[in-house]
């Protein structure tokens, strides 16, 4: 298959036409990236030998060897996907054929060889990677908008800190495309752009991408557990500041798991910065501005647009109007197809007729995010629950937790827009080098 050197793998392969990526765990139903941000299982294969690989977290590369992990005799036509059909309200496979004990063992022995991610590496285990055991004053986690916005502050002030970032390329959400023509005239690529300028080269930031930190132990000092592809890093701070962002959910109606179903934020990325449109019509469903000025370029790049579909009463901007249906006050029911969507029914409207399916090659679906809150949890901090979001990190207007050695800013606190995570970055970090140096902080 073509692909473009460093781009994602999903990217690459979606672009080729690959629709299947996988198949679910349970009930065998085709499975494909959702959110492209490494949060989700859809785009999980067999990578020059190596099960489970996040497609969409790894960097294309000429020779890869890629494989689908499960489905007989293929992925593509899993002959064992009639057990979803078989099996009407569900199966319980753990409670069958228990009364004898030999076909109990038979039973187990089959319904393994059904379930499971496909079978581990050939050859000998790989050895365990290298621990390296560090001591640092700052280490911020996140590298989107909040994460560099405090790295840069930190930086002003003189502090010296280490920043995680899990993807590749460091950004978040600065690198999304629906936000390049920010409101005041200052993109967010721009914006991106200009805090990659000031940190480069700077002595004070250690930027380590590709770097994931799955654990942090509150003490005396706190520890913070990273791990790289080939090494694990246990790192000593003095202070944390955790941006790690938030993650993309599905917006639940029926079939809302098949393939061919985006978050806005994994197509925005497909389509500004990788060129990619896995299929056409496209539907769009949500109420933010930044999905209707999506459309908006969609449309203007010649992509056959379906309709914009608003649980809202009124379309967000009726600027759109004209260029693309818009469907307001009507939510998803039902989405169709084998092994890729291909049509959309939107719940019917009193005042309108109830024909309201759509001709459907993919679904670009907004619904509201979940702040990542467990490393705060790991650490100790309070979390709190919040209807609008669900759980997320409790701060005050300095960004302090309730452990005096961690700070938090950006989504993980709660729902945001890009201008307020920048800012709670900069808060952050300003209070943060107030209690390292024991007053006002340090100005350079």
């Amino acid at each position: 298959m073509p692909a473009r050197a460093g781009e994602p793998l999903a990217a690459a392969l979606l672009a080729a036409g690959v629709q299947v990526f996988g198949r679910s765990l349970k009930y065998h139903r085709p499975r494909g990236p959702y959110c492209l941000q490494g949060h989700c299982s859809g785009c999980l294969m067999r990578v020059d030998g190596i099960p489970n690989v996040r497609t969409c977290q790894t960097a294309v590369r000429a020779g890869m060897v890629v494989e689908r992990q499960r489905g007989w005799p293929s992925a593509s036509f899993d002959a064992f996907r009639a057990l979803d059909w078989l099996s009407g309200q569900g199966i319980d496979h753990h409670s069958m054929f228990t009364s004898s004990a030999a076909t109990n063992r038979l039973a187990a022995r089959f319904v393994r060889r059904l379930s499971g991610f496909g079978e581990l590496p050939a050859g000998e285990p790989r050895p365990p990677a290298p621990v390296e055991r560090w001591q640092r004053q700052v280490v911020v986690v996140g590298g989107g908008a909040a994460g560099l916005q405090a790295a840069r502050e930190l930086h002003r002030r003189g502090v010296r800190s280490t920043l995680f970032e899990r993807q590749e390329v460091a950004g978040g959400r600065l690198l999304d495309g629906s936000d390049s023509a920010g409101g005041d005239g200052q993109g967010s690529w721009a914006r991106l752009a200009e805090l990659h300028r000031q940190l480069e080269g700077s002595e004070n930031l250690e930027l380590l991408p590709g770097t994931t930190v799955v654990a942090v132990y509150p003490g005396d000092r706190l520890q913070v557990v990273a791990v790289q592809e080939r090494r694990t890093l246990v790192v000593e701070a003095e202070r944390l500041l955790l941006a790690c962002g938030d993650y993309e959910q599905v917006r639940l109606f029926e079939g809302s798991d098949l393939p061919g179903v985006f978050a806005v934020r994994a197509f925005d990325r497909l389509f500004y910065l990788h060129g990619v449109i896995p299929g056409e019509p496209v539907v769009l469903c949500g109420d933010s501005p930044r999905l209707l000025r999506l459309a908006g370029d969609l449309v203007a790049a010649g992509v056959e647009v379906a309709a914009l579909v608003s649980g809202a009463t009124r379309p967000p901007l009726p600027a759109g109007e004209g260029a693309f249906p818009l469907v307001p006050g009507r939510l998803p029911v039902r989405a169709s197809g084998g092994r890729w969507i291909e049509r959309l029914e939107i719940a019917p409207a009193p005042s309108e007729p109830a024909d309201g399916l759509f001709d459907c090659g993919c679904l670009v679906s907004e619904y509201p995010p979940a702040p990542a809150y467990e490393l705060a949890h790991h650490a100790g901090c309070r979390v709190d629950f919040d209807s609008a979001c669900g759980f997320r990190v409790v701060v005050d207007d300095g960004g302090r937790t309730s452990n005096a050695a961690v700070f938090a800013a950006g989504h993980c606190t709660g729902a945001m827009s890009l201008e307020q995570a920048l800012e709670a970055g900069r808060r952050a970090a300003t209070g943060m080098a107030e209690s390292l140096s024991g007053g006002s902080g340090r100005e350079d």
